[in-house]
């Protein structure tokens, strides 16, 4: 069985081991581990490892897929990345604020899900994707410098990191900018998606809940 973009698929597949790994480690550090904002943040982390592998598994056989599967397995891969950006967003609230204004504005990140969720019911572009998980990155680095303090702002540096590697990314998926004939733009955008999520991990182990 020949696979399609090979390089896509395995950079992607490193991705999705990464962003596990670094997920598990957020849980099983003593202290992030009892936050409820640092397990939010690690189900953002799986929900990237699931949107990478589901993503690197469309790339490498979408070839030898009925057309229903191929859209059906891309339509999950979009769901799942938006998920993570909305438990990316859950977690900074969770972090930032507390009481009535906290369920407010949860309220408001599950309402930004679903209508995520009814766009890529109808449009497949992966440009929804940086948006969305764009926006949800930019709201919660925002948070970050601007709500203090709270729980958010001894990982405010980690953070913003992390936006400014996923921009660059961003950007790079944008452009199309291809290093090599057989090392394309999504590859390309694999590997610095990887650095922002290594910096948004250690974010991830300094969030504290707002009491």
């Amino acid at each position: 069985m020949r696979i399609t973009e090979p390089m896509t698929m395995m950079t992607d597949y490193v991705m999705g081991a990464l962003a596990f790994v670094l997920a598990m480690r957020i849980v099983g550090d003593a202290a992030a581990g009892r936050q409820i904002s640092g397990r939010l943040w690690a189900a953002a982390l799986v929900m990237t490892a699931v949107a990478a592998f589901l993503g690197g598994t469309y790339h490498g056989f979408i070839q030898w897929l009925p057309g229903a599967s191929g859209r059906a397995l891309w339509k999950a891969t979009l769901l799942a990345t938006g998920i993570g950006s909305a438990c990316l967003l859950a977690a900074a609230v969770t972090a930032a604020t507390a009481g009535a204004l906290q369920r407010a504005l949860l309220a408001v990140v599950v309402v930004k899900l679903l209508v995520y969720v009814w766009t890529i019911a109808t449009k497949d572009q992966f440009a929804l994707v940086i948006a969305d998980y764009g926006t949800a990155l930019l709201a919660v680095a925002l948070a970050a410098w601007f709500i203090r303090p709270s729980g958010l702002t001894p990982a405010a540096w980690w953070i913003t990191g992390g936006v400014a590697v996923a921009a660059v990314a961003g950007a790079i998926q944008w452009a199309r900018l291809a290093p090599h004939v057989h090392f394309n733009h999504n590859d390309l955008f694999h590997v610095v998606q990887m650095a922002s999520l290594y910096l948004l991990y250690r974010g991830g182990l300094l969030l504290r809940d707002m009491q």
